[in-house]
């Protein structure tokens, strides 16, 4: 959507065409025509135990809501929920939302222990340094603030405790199975 937008293609009455990828890979493609408030996708979809494509034509509304400082911003409006959203996805069917389609995020299926790992690494590379936990803290890069630092430093610090805390349960969670199948 938010592309679609800089490129200037919610202009009604455009007619152009979009591919998707799937791990990488070039997935599929459709054709979207805009008018004033929604755009009509068209689309083929190989639908659950079918074994051809069948084409599709969704049409799916827009909303636009008001910035700050002026202009407009645009939303798909989702056809299963009516929840405004960026960007849409398709299973094999129609394009939905990513709670209509019951998609998570990559960090929501991981668990804590990687989690937290996960999120002090990306504090250590916003800040320029080595994402090892084990190397020493990144100094302030130049021209951020102090307070930002800061903040950050804690998340960092808190995510590495916690994620060191889990990892130390863990061992000793490994080390009392071995020490029960010894005896």
């Amino acid at each position: 959507m938010r592309r679609w937008h800089r490129e200037g293609r919610l202009r009604s009455g455009q007619l152009f065409s979009c591919s998707w990828t799937r791990q990488g890979e070039p997935f599929g493609e459709m054709f979207a025509l805009t008018e004033h408030d929604a755009v009509i996708l068209i689309y083929k979809s190989l639908g659950l135990g079918a074994t051809k494509a069948e084409p599709i034509l969704q049409e799916v509304p827009i909303a636009w809501t008001g910035l700050h400082f002026g202009g407009q911003r645009p939303w798909f409006i989702c056809r299963g929920c009516g929840r405004r959203a960026a960007v849409l996805y398709t299973t094999g069917g129609l394009f939905g939302c990513r709670r209509c389609h019951g998609l998570a995020y990559a960090t929501q299926q991981e668990t804590p222990l990687y989690r937290n790992l996960t999120a002090a690494q990306k504090i250590r590379a916003r800040l320029g340094g080595d994402v090892c936990t084990f190397e020493e803290f990144p100094t302030k890069p130049r021209h951020m603030h102090w307070s930002t630092y800061d903040r950050l430093r804690t998340r960092a610090e808190k995510a590495e405790g916690t994620h060191r805390a889990l990892t130390d349960r863990s061992l000793s969670r490994t080390g009392d199975q071995r020490r029960a199948r010894v005896r």
